[in-house]
């Protein structure tokens, strides 16, 4: 298996909260679709997140520009580091590239917001500097109101039916690095003799029950996988050994 640029990760699994807002609570009842892929919707381009461990941070912004396309504003590129820094300051971190969880990168958008990428820009050699006050003043504007914990296939698939993505963490294993994933972006269960590479946190955009996978948007840039997105099993979701933290946000 020929293994390409060893990748940085940076998804840290929430630590369980039952006061979790539960998207079962007020999951629409509608007939499922065999297929749905947001993408067909308007995505905004791949970004790469770089030897940087703010993978919960790009698949937030990722989910946020999906938002506003779909409000018929366009988008802003929102900033990632912002994301990361605010993420990393609700754990004490912001002096390391310590990675973060994605519960924290929500609290996150409902406390500070998210500026756009042209007032704090991605130079990952700031990423423990603090942004300026003019990136909080104008990241007020952009806060989220809404966010639910998604448990089961039955709720991702009801989400990404309803239009919505959601964002989640992935145990990721040798394969996931292979020349033949970078070149295909399919994703398959992992071996029984893979090693363990880290964590690392991505956005759902679709599904497909003929071939039982999900379509899932990276942060690797347009150059990997499927101009940046990539298939994963069903199975790969339903293990809690394999992946967790499946989270849904609104404006």
């Amino acid at each position: 298996m020929e293994v390409l640029m060893k990748r940085k990760y940076g998804w840290i699994p929430d630590i369980p909260d039952r006061r979790d807002y539960l998207y079962y609570k007020i999951m629409p009842v509608i007939k499922l679709p065999e297929k749905v892929d947001l993408r067909e919707k308007g995505f905004s381009p791949v970004e790469d997140q770089g030897q940087l461990g703010s993978c919960t941070a790009n698949a937030l912004a990722g989910n946020l520009e999906f938002l506003d396309i779909q409000n018929g504003d366009g988008y802003t590129d929102q900033s990632r580091l912002f994301i990361y820094y605010n993420e990393r300051l609700l754990r004490g971190t912001v002096n390391e590239d310590s990675g973060a969880m994605l519960r924290d990168g929500i609290k996150s958008l409902v406390k500070w917001g998210s500026c756009p990428e042209r007032i704090w820009k991605y130079n990952i050699n700031l990423f423990a500097k603090r942004p300026p006050e003019k990136a909080y003043k104008l990241a007020k504007k952009s806060r989220i109101s809404v966010y639910y914990r998604l448990e089961t296939l039955n709720e991702m698939k009801s989400c990404l039916a309803s239009g919505y993505p959601f964002v989640f963490g992935f145990a990721v294993y040798e394969s996931f690095e292979s020349e033949r994933v970078a070149r295909t972006g399919v994703v398959n269960m992992p071996g029984k003799n893979e090693r363990l590479l880290g964590g690392h946190a991505v956005l759902a955009a679709g599904y497909d029950d003929r071939t039982k996978r999900f379509i899932v948007r990276n942060s690797w840039g347009i150059d990997w996988g499927e101009k940046g997105y990539f298939t994963m099993p069903y199975e790969y979701l339903e293990s809690r050994d394999l992946s967790d933290d499946f989270w849904t946000i609104r404006r």
